[in-house]
């Protein structure tokens, strides 16, 4: 009897260690979960610096290392460019610091962003449309309504007096710009977005 007893003793034990271990489990699945939706999140605001940024770059026309690219860079199967060695690339914080923070601090969201030109060439500013798209993924003129920044419904049509449609009137081409921000959280969390941005060029 004593035998068995020892024996239920030891499967309830086990039963007790395995049951433990799959809670805890859970919650560090559930905990990892929320910081990957969180670096997510949060890689919005990598997103609004490259487009705050973007202007500047873009009218330097230079390569900017860790930052900006004039030319379309080679990408893996994710679509993330193979080109970016992110170890160059600064860290900012998720709310409105100026200034980069230490990418090793593993306490704190760090988000990084790298902007490339979707051009397999470079433009020049005197290019008509047709040569434009031969070189860069590019679009139709914003309208005089638009602006530097803004889109500003530049690319809808209109409606003249006999109802039908014309399109604006064009002043000058765009060119898209591919922006992918890499944001790193607690846990070794690491998430990328990709977002693209159109501007004036010319």
């Amino acid at each position: 009897m004593v035998f068995i007893a020892l024996i239920a003793v030891l499967v309830l034990s086990l039963a007790a260690a395995a049951l433990l271990r799959s809670t805890d489990t859970a919650g560090v699945i559930s905990g990892n979960v929320a910081f990957k939706q969180a670096a997510t999140s949060i890689a919005d605001t990598g997103a609004e610096r490259a487009f705050n940024a973007l202007p500047a770059l873009a009218n330097a026309d230079a390569d900017v290392a860790g930052k900006y690219y004039r030319l379309m860079q080679p990408a893996d199967a994710t679509g993330v460019p193979s080109t970016i060695n992110w170890s160059s690339v600064p860290c900012y914080d998720h709310k409105d610091g100026v200034a980069a923070i230490s990418c090793t601090d593993e306490s704190l969201y760090r988000v990084q962003y790298v902007i490339d030109r979707l051009c397999t060439a470079a433009p020049a500013k005197t290019d008509p449309l047709t040569l434009l798209t031969s070189k860069c993924v590019a679009g139709q003129p914003f309208s005089a309504g638009g602006t530097e920044e803004e889109d500003n419904n530049s690319h809808a049509q209109t409606t003249n007096i006999f109802g039908s449609l014309t399109p604006p009137p064009p002043t000058r081409p765009t060119i898209h710009y591919r922006v992918t921000v890499r944001v790193l959280g607690p846990r070794n969390t690491s998430s990328i977005v990709q977002t693209t941005i159109e501007l004036p060029f010319g």
